[in-house]
């Protein structure tokens, strides 16, 4: 049996509302192997002030679970302030003497970092108290930042920790090759693509609650889209094809986010009335019966420097569901699927074409068995976290 590991998570996001994310899946079955996990998070959707009291102060929660119900995750949050543009330059000092307070607590063998801003006390840690880290890259990390003029910045930050990490991680082999360009070691680099756990989402599950409770037909055909809703999601193109279709095709989407608003008025100029529905954001526990509710799910982002390289869960959540999915040709994404395993890469201009043969049962049907085919060859949670275990037992048996 595997040495039980003291593991410190550092990461610029909210680890209680975002994802599930590849950081969530692994570290809580690793909490159930019996490592001890601490996860230190920011308040990244926080109201600003003086909506809200412009002190965020610290906060704590034992036995978070997201993914799994079981598990055992501690989440800290160290205080900032409420204030766009400042809260996380705030951050970097509150991070770096919580960071010193809980490695004096928890003496962490691995720190696992997946922040820009926050990682640079992380580092310093890492170095001081000579704890190997471990960077695990699931996003460009620069292309996220909102400013643009604040990229340029965040991409030399996001390179100084990719040269100065003990190993890297990527979910992609296009992001690994996206690290080592920037200064990665490549004898230090190594992938492990993203999972789905393969019995919570399955073909087999129960799609007429789902359907029922949003007033699709047995003969709708429903498009799905879950995740945040980014202005780059595709969405309204999408919703512009519905036009030229027949009216029993549908379009449910399943999250929130920026362009929510743009997309309820897009809905109401285009007329689509309630052939769009907006479910809102929804508990991961039942993102499987809205998936068995889909006839089609969709990834048709515009093609980016933020969606280039990515390949993210809920693409092998819908195929694991037995659903064929429509996606843009993002690179990351293709290289990872190639086409002939149930997804279908349409660009824009073959938006509407490729929607039209997915009108036929029999293509959905197809393309949905070679999905569902490709995630149990490939893409078992349990398998993946074998290796990610096996990896961080190695990191922490070298010196940092």
């Amino acid at each position: 049996m595997a040495e039980a590991l003291r593991l410190l998570v550092v990461q610029e996001t909210d680890w209680l509302q975002r994802g599930p994310h590849q950081q969530h899946h692994l570290f809580e079955r690793l909490s159930l192997r019996g490592h001890t996990v601490v996860a230190v998070d920011f308040e990244m959707l926080y109201t600003p002030w003086p909506k809200a009291p412009l002190l965020a102060r610290r906060a704590e929660w034992q036995g978070v679970a997201r993914a799994l119900p079981a598990a055992q995750v501690r989440v800290v949050r160290p205080p900032t302030l409420r204030l766009p543009g400042i809260a996380r330059l705030v951050s970097v000092g509150t991070f770096h003497h919580e960071l010193q307070h809980l490695a004096a607590q928890l003496q962490p063998q691995v720190l696992v970092n997946y922040a820009l801003s926050t990682g640079l006390p992380a580092l310093a840690l890492a170095r001081r108290r000579h704890i190997p880290m471990l960077m695990h890259v699931i996003d460009a990390l620069h292309t996220l930042v909102p400013a643009r003029s604040a990229r340029w910045i965040a991409r030399q930050v996001e390179r100084y920790l990719l040269r100065n990490a003990h190993h890297t991680l990527y979910i992609n082999q296009t992001l690994q090759d996206y690290g080592v360009a920037l200064g990665a070691a490549s004898t230090r680099a190594s992938t492990i693509r993203t999972g789905v756990d393969l019995q919570r989402f399955h073909p087999r599950n129960d799609a007429r609650e789902v359907r029922r409770a949003h007033g699709f037909a047995a003969d709708d055909v429903v498009l799905v889209f879950t995740g945040w809703l980014y202005e780059f999601s595709g969405l309204d193109a999408v919703m512009h094809a519905l036009q030229q279709l027949p009216p029993h095709v549908r379009l449910l989407i399943v999250g929130s986010g920026s362009a929510e608003q743009r997309l309820r008025a897009l809905q109401q100029s285009l007329g689509l009335g309630v052939r769009v529905v907006f479910a809102g954001q929804q508990p991961y526990s039942q993102m499987p019966a809205v998936l068995a509710a889909a006839d089609v799910c969709l990834l048709h982002s515009e093609v980016n420097a933020v969606t280039r390289h990515i390949v993210p869960i809920k693409v092998y959540e819908y195929m694991a569901s037995g659903k064929p999915v429509l996606a843009a040709q993002l690179p990351g994404l293709q290289r990872e699927v190639p086409p002939g395993n149930g997804i279908l890469y349409a660009p824009a201009a073959a938006l509407q074409q490729t929607l039209q043969q997915l009108l036929d049962p029999a293509v959905r049907a197809t393309a949905g068995g070679q999905a569902r085919s490709f995630t149990e060859k490939y893409c078992d949670w349990e398998a993946l976290t074998d290796e990610f275990e096996a990896l961080l037992q190695r990191v922490a048996g070298t010196a940092a």
